[in-house]
């Protein structure tokens, strides 16, 4: 069965991943996609047809004229397909929705990686798009979540409705060719704390890096990836505070956490999302055995205690930042980075193979009918 991929941002590194992963197995695949950053090139599978559909824009105040923008374009595809042997596979919720307005009746996945309806600023709307998100859970041949903490979002203590599974995201497997060994011995007189990605504005990513090196400049604190919000060159004026732009991942990976001693991956929790997600960063502290501070009070920080890998905190309170801070120690941090260790290089890198079981049995049952 041919499977049509619809996403609206084929630049997000775990969309070629997943393309390369269906390939992999033997499926036939033909993508329709928007890019998000036309300057910067996407991964393309050989042996998949790409048709690009556009390019959309970024931010919270461009999904409604996002969503208008991609409609006709969406349903052009939807009819496209019209009464043939196809499953069609909807990355973002921006697709999903869309599928669903227009009327869709081919079989789908949903791969929810973003609970984007919890950034909406009217509690109506945010009520509304929940109630029409879990519609299309019910209505989808499988419904992939990033995190499980979606699950809980979304029905609490409840049954969680059997067609949903998760895809983590984990690091590209090719990471584990690279060459890396943990050796660094942090000086807690002298520590260099890195921020590793896109370099967009979170107040508390950039409050705690603010008060970390006012507070603290015998230590640094080190960006590496792309500035998406010129805000953080403020940071600049810092002597502390280092840009070394955007990095190739996975491949200058062993690189830059070779030169850290704890990653940095606090994101503001005003946000439900937030509280619920469980970003990539996780799998690149395990992998690299780096300890990381996260946000209290999130199903991150939840996951980090339960693995011993690091510490949470509120980086939005300048006081509970220092006192984070001052209460570090060598032997503590040598600690997180065993218990790192401990855990095996596999569960941090892509394999999906009780996914493609799943959707292997699903597709079976689609085909008797």
């Amino acid at each position: 069965m041919k499977v049509v991929v619809l996403t609206s941002n084929i630049n997000e590194a775990r969309v070629p991943n997943r393309i390369a992963e269906f390939r992999k197995r033997g499926y036939q695949l033909e993508v329709y996609c928007y890019c998000r950053d036309p300057e910067r090139p996407f991964l393309k599978e050989e042996g998949v047809l790409y048709h690009v559909l556009g390019e959309v824009g970024r931010g919270a105040s461009s999904y409604f004229k996002r969503l208008f923008a991609e409609f006709k374009d969406v349903r052009k595809v939807i009819r496209q397909y019209k009464g043939q042997d196809v499953v069609f596979y909807l990355i973002n919720n921006d697709m999903a929705l869309l599928y669903y307005m227009i009327g869709g009746r081919q079989p789908f996945i949903y791969e929810e990686a973003d609970l984007r309806h919890t950034y909406f600023s009217s509690g109506i709307l945010r009520r509304a798009f929940e109630y029409i998100d879990k519609r299309i859970i019910k209505r989808s041949l499988l419904t992939v979540f990033v995190s499980k903490g979606f699950a809980t979002y979304h029905y609490g203590d409840g049954k969680i409705p059997d067609n949903i599974t998760y895809i983590f995201n984990k690091l590209n497997p090719s990471v584990m060719d690279l060459p890396y060994e943990r050796i660094r011995i942090p000086d807690v007189n002298h520590l260099k704390m890195g921020f590793v990605g896109s370099i967009r504005l979170y107040d508390s990513l950039y409050n705690f890096a603010k008060v970390f090196c006012d507070a603290f400049p015998n230590h640094e604190f080190h960006f590496y990836g792309n500035v998406v919000d010129s805000k953080f060159y403020e940071l600049k004026s810092l002597a502390n505070c280092i840009f070394h732009g955007p990095f190739s991942n996975p491949s200058d990976l062993p690189g830059i956490y070779s030169e850290i001693d704890i990653l940095l991956s606090t994101y503001d929790i005003r946000f439900d999302n937030v509280r619920y997600a469980e970003p990539n960063k996780i799998y690149e502290s395990i992998f690299f055995e780096v300890p990381i501070i996260v946000s209290s009070g999130t199903y991150l920080a939840e996951r980090v205690s339960d693995l011993g890998i690091g510490y949470s905190v509120d980086a939005m309170d300048d006081a509970e930042v220092k006192r984070l801070v001052s209460m570090l120690t060598r032997e503590d941090l040598l600690q997180k980075t065993a218990n790192a260790h401990s855990i095996a290089k596999k569960e941090c890198v892509i394999d999906n193979d009780d996914f493609f079981g799943i959707l292997e049995g699903r597709l079976k049952t689609i085909k008797k009918v």
